[in-house]
């Protein structure tokens, strides 16, 4: 019986390695109203996921260990000739063997203590954060936190730095379920938000007021103009150097160039900065004369002092923005789906304001 389970499962394996994309057809249990469609056909354009012999992608099916080196494998273009590794129960000729041990040895993924790899063994979301943390190397932006996530737990910083980085995402009751299995559909949503910019914009809540991370943003400023995206940087803002995606804020007046990365929660919209505190720039739900401190400064307030405001910029006219006072009579003006649009001081005088979005 053990040999027919394995014979089964290697059948299976190589239906993923040999089944031919089809990109043009799609799947016929992948329609459109799948969530994850466009991520599904996204990575199958790139060759990283395939359907089964029977041209079904089968999105639902739980995903195991040797088939989670496949499709890492692939994104990464490491080497998949089947040969031997250092894993008593990954032979020469099992289907996934190459990739293994490419995955291995580039410390992506590991094996347990009785020297064993369980390539059929179905993984699980904590286990694919860590695999995910190791294959992006992403390091540097703000982290997310879930109630079933404790900081003692092996999976925690993998967790929460793939949440942070728009990569991996929790249940609305607020929770991850580390310990649940991961779906084919969820795995390629997760491959395909470290890829592509676009996947990760769409974990962003859409009725909120955070930058659009696939957006160039351009201030016009008294002295200069202030340049804004989102992107894959090196930093040292310490001993530590940290690699990852982050806003860059550019000023052409004095050539400054400094990077935050933005966090959006139920309590409010944040601007974190790197090894240091995250100042709370909106606070949610929004509503009229609600007050804050927006950072570490006790004596500083901020106050909604308007909403559904008429804002105008030289990129538009804004019609629903949402004012905020600070303790200095400052005024900042934000909209949903585009951010900070409009920055005032107390005497009405510019500070910056949005000029174009490409």
């Amino acid at each position: 019986m053990k040999k027919l389970w394995t014979l089964v499962t290697v059948i299976g394996l190589s239906f993923i390695l040999a089944a031919q994309p089809a990109v043009a057809a799609g799947f016929p249990d992948v329609p459109k109203t799948n969530r994850f469609h466009d991520e599904i056909n996204f990575l199958v354009g790139k060759n990283i996921i395939s359907g089964y012999t029977t041209g079904k992608f089968q999105p639902k099916k739980d995903v195991t260990r040797g088939e989670a080196a496949i499709m890492v494998g692939r994104m990464l273009d490491l080497n998949g000739t089947k040969r031997a590794t250092k894993f008593k129960d990954v032979g020469k000729n099992y289907g996934a063997s190459g990739y293994i041990a490419s995955a291995a040895d580039r410390k992506i993924i590991n094996g347990y203590p009785d020297g064993t790899f369980r390539p059929n063994e179905k993984i699980s979301r904590g286990d694919m954060a860590m695999i995910l943390e190791r294959s992006f190397g992403i390091m540097a932006g703000s982290y997310g936190r879930f109630s079933d996530v404790g900081h003692h737990m092996n999976a925690s910083t993998a967790i929460f730095e793939m949440a942070g980085a728009h990569i991996v995402t929790g249940y609305p009751d607020g929770t991850f379920r580390p310990t649940a299995n991961v779906t084919r559909e969820q795995f390629s949503a997760f491959l395909a938000r470290g890829l592509s910019t676009e996947f990760k914009q769409r974990t962003l809540n859409k009725d909120g007021y955070a930058y659009d991370l696939t957006k160039t943003y351009t201030y016009a400023q008294p002295k200069g103009e202030l340049q804004v995206a989102y992107k894959k940087v090196t930093i040292k803002p310490a001993e530590v150097t940290f690699h990852g995606y982050l806003w860059e804020f550019k000023d052409t007046g004095d050539g400054s160039v400094y990077h935050l990365d933005q966090r959006e929660t139920k309590d409010g919209l944040y601007m974190v900065h790197p090894l240091s505190e995250a100042e709370k720039e909106l606070i949610y739900p929004v509503k009229l004369n609600t007050k804050w401190q927006p950072g570490m400064d006790f004596h500083e307030r901020v106050t909604i002092t308007g909403i559904n405001k008429t804002v105008k910029t030289p990129y538009k006219t804004f019609t629903k923005a949402v004012e905020a006072t600070n303790t200095n009579g400052n005024k900042s003006y934000f909209v949903k789906g585009i951010g900070r649009v409009k920055t005032v001081d107390k005497s009405g005088k510019m500070i910056s304001e949005l000029k174009s979005i490409q």
